[in-house]
This record gives structure tokens, C-alpha cells and sequence, in this order.
């Protein structure tokens, strides 16, 4: 009988100290397939507002959309664009800085939620060349700020669909562009877009070891 009882202890506490882990994101790397997507085209086409500072008008609605090229979801280049029947319309090129993703892994802070989790390491900043669609061949410098939605989460094929909600600048002050006009068409442009996300370069980290969380 006391064997029977001993048994039993030793078993409840093997149930209990044995670790209970689980895989992250089908892969067990914890970082929502970005070794297994280490390089991702993201591609998206929405609707803009922009408010030129010289203006007193109302807002003047464009048609946006961009293509950028990540590093891991961390940092890459970015080419953008504003096309309107008005004043205003460029092209922007420039670098895509998404810090608090590489932040939060080498903290080891997550929430273990994937939407929560993808949503805020969306958070990115902007910063580059704006070269205005006006005949004159000027450019101004243009930053900007965005937020992404996650729609879905990371398949095997298509990464991740986004709704992304952002802000972007063209300073065109005549202090600040090549050009002797001397009207400041500085401008403030807030979108929204759908965008695509699609693996590009796959299985970055397949020398790793799988990652594992608790419960």
C-alpha cells in the first residue's frame, strides 16, 4: 500500500515540475516565422489626405501605395508614393526602421499573442527624399510614421495582410529644397492602406535550434 501511495506522489509531482511548453508559431523559433521569412516584400495600395501648408483649402484625397523590402520585419528599403488630379503628387524613396521589434526580442518581452505582438512591433519611422511629380525637378526631405493592423496572421505563403494607418511629411519649405520658388508646399499626408506581405528569402535560421515558451 505504501508503495502504491509513493507511486502515485512521484507521479502527481512529475505532472506538475515537468515543463509545459509550447510551440510559438508552428516552428518553435518564437518570432512569428521571421527566421523562416527572413527577407519579406510587402506590397499595398490605399487612400490618402493631404494638407498642403500653404493652402487654406480642404484636404485634397489621393490614391497611395508603396513596396518595401525587410530585413527580418526590422529595417529596408521603402519607395512610395502620392498620385492625385492636383498639387502635391511625389515619389518617395527612403529607408523603413521598425526598432521595437529587435528591441523587444533581445529584451525577451512579449505578450505571447501574436496579433498584440505584431501590431506593435509594426510600429515604423520613415526617413528619406521626396521628388515631387511637377516639372520643376524638386525634392524636399520627407519622414514619416505608420501602424499595421494585422488582418491574418504569418502563413506559409502569404506572410501577413495588413490595414496600415500612417502619417507622412514632404518638407518643402524653400530653405529646404532646390528650388528658388520661394511658396513653402510643405505637406502632411495621412493614409490608409491594404498591404500584402510575401516571403522572399525562406528558412533564414534553419541552423537554430527551436525556441520554446511556457504557458
Amino acid at each position: 500500500m505504501a508503495g502504491k501511495h509513493l507511486r502515485a506522489a512521484l507521479l502527481c509531482l512529475a505532472v506538475v515540475c515537468a515543463p509545459n511548453r509550447a510551440d510559438a508559431d508552428g516552428r518553435g523559433d518564437g518570432l512569428y516565422a521571421r527566421w523562416d521569412r527572413g527577407v519579406t516584400l510587402s506590397v499595398g495600395a490605399g487612400a490618402g489626405a493631404t494638407w498642403i501648408e500653404s493652402d487654406d483649402d480642404s484636404p485634397k484625397l489621393s490614391v497611395v501605395g508603396d513596396a518595401r523590402l525587410l530585413f527580418i520585419d526590422a529595417a529596408g528599403p521603402v519607395i512610395a508614393g502620392r498620385w492625385a488630379p492636383d498639387d502635391g503628387q511625389y515619389l518617395f524613396l527612403g529607408v523603413d526602421i521598425r526598432p521595437l521589434f529587435p528591441a523587444l526580442f533581445f529584451l525577451y518581452k512579449a505578450s505571447w499573442r501574436e496579433f498584440w505582438d505584431l501590431l506593435l512591433q509594426s510600429v515604423s519611422v520613415e526617413l528619406g527624399a521626396a521628388f515631387m511629380m511637377d516639372g520643376e525637378r524638386s525634392a524636399g526631405f520627407s519622414y514619416g510614421f505608420s501602424l499595421g493592423l494585422p488582418l491574418s496572421l504569418p502563413k506559409k505563403a502569404l506572410r501577413v495582410m495588413w490595414l496600415k494607418i500612417g502619417a507622412r511629411r514632404v518638407n518643402l519649405d524653400p530653405n529646404f529644397r532646390n528650388t528658388s520658388d520661394a511658396i513653402n508646399l510643405s505637406e502632411w499626408t495621412l493614409y490608409g492602406l491594404l498591404a500584402f506581405d510575401f516571403g522572399v528569402v525562406k528558412h533564414l535560421g534553419s541552423w537554430e535550434p527551436p525556441r520554446y515558451r511556457a504557458r
